[in-house]
């Protein structure tokens, strides 16, 4: 697994750079980590190219590489890196910005971009570019005024991000993992990237179903035979789990309800046509506009084998 850290210097940027290093070392991912200003080069003086650079005297650096260079902090520690060989890094010019790299305790390579630009431009560029399977990334919390003037970046990510998203609020790895699951195609197309998160899920698992008043005989029984193949597949992965079947009208109201303040909410973007989504909203979105426990949003093509789980 491809991951792409954002950060920006904020102590909620700190929770995802703390997310990300917990998923490296219990999937041995590959880590990027990324930073986003914006504008052109123009707006910061260029940092030293060429020459190597120690991140200890960074107040003399631009100001998105003090962004990186307290983020090479956190992962040190984290033990990610080892902080003496991190120390000194060399700086190379991007035709968007510019980035050093570091070698992780285990020798991977793990580059620290700079890059000028729309924000989500920029990431889907770097996305595409690299392969990237995931981004973390723990926006602040805005108000609703805040959000009326300067957009919702939440929001955008959801609707328009090339790669799957996780937004890191109140959980964390060690947290309880809430896995959405109504038998719909969107729901099964999530059991992908969860399949992978599985080795590193230390915390407890609880599948959720909400029934809607419109759920008929057809969508009801596509739910529990979704919910038996996670059954069968978690209790041959010798995972325990509860299933928790729920009622009501508004799902994204329940299953937030359900998460609480401290859980990793799984689920997948929605199927739905693009107008709709942003005129009405996607489940993706009515959660996170619910809770405050981190949520996790997969994209991607549906699973072409439904019984995959039982392998």
């Amino acid at each position: 697994m491809k991951l792409l850290v954002y950060c920006d210097g904020t102590p909620s940027s700190e929770r995802a750079l703390h997310f990300a290093a917990s998923l490296v070392r219990k999937l041995a991912a590959d880590l990027a980590v990324i930073t986003v200003r914006s504008g052109t080069h123009a707006i910061e003086p260029p940092p030293p190219f060429g020459a190597e650079v120690d991140l200890a005297d960074r107040q003399h650096l631009p100001s998105g590489l003090q962004v990186l260079a307290h983020a090479e902090d956190v992962l040190c520690a984290e033990e990610l890196l080892d902080r003496e060989a991190a120390r000194n890094v060399l700086i190379r010019e991007l035709p968007n910005g510019h980035l050093f790299v570091c070698r992780s305790r285990s020798e991977k390579r793990i580059p620290f971009y700079v890059c000028f630009g729309h924000m989500i431009e920029t990431l889907n560029h770097e996305i595409d570019k690299h392969g990237y399977d995931l981004l973390i990334i723990a926006p602040p919390h805005r108000g609703r005024l805040h959000k009326m003037v300067l957009g919702d970046t939440t929001r955008k990510l959801v609707l328009d991000l090339h790669s799957s998203v996780l937004i890191i609020r109140g959980g964390r790895m060690e947290s309880r993992f809430v896995i959405c699951a109504d038998g719909s195609t969107a729901a099964r197309r999530q059991l992908g990237m969860f399949k992978r998160f599985l080795p590193a899920i230390s915390g407890l698992l609880e599948v959720i179903w909400v029934r809607t008043p419109d759920c008929d005989a057809d969508g009801a029984e596509a739910a529990e035979a979704h919910l038996r193949s996670l059954e069968k597949w978690l209790t041959t992965a010798g995972r325990p789990f509860d299933i928790i079947r729920a009622q009501g009208s508004r799902p994204a109201e329940v299953i937030a309800e359900a998460a609480g303040d401290d859980a990793v909410i799984f689920l997948s973007a929605s199927l739905r046509h693009d107008v709709y989504r942003r005129l009405v909203g996607s489940m993706p979105m009515q959660i996170m506009a619910r809770t405050p426990s981190s949520v996790m949003v997969v994209k991607g093509l549906p699973e072409s084998d439904p019984e995959f789980l039982s392998e």
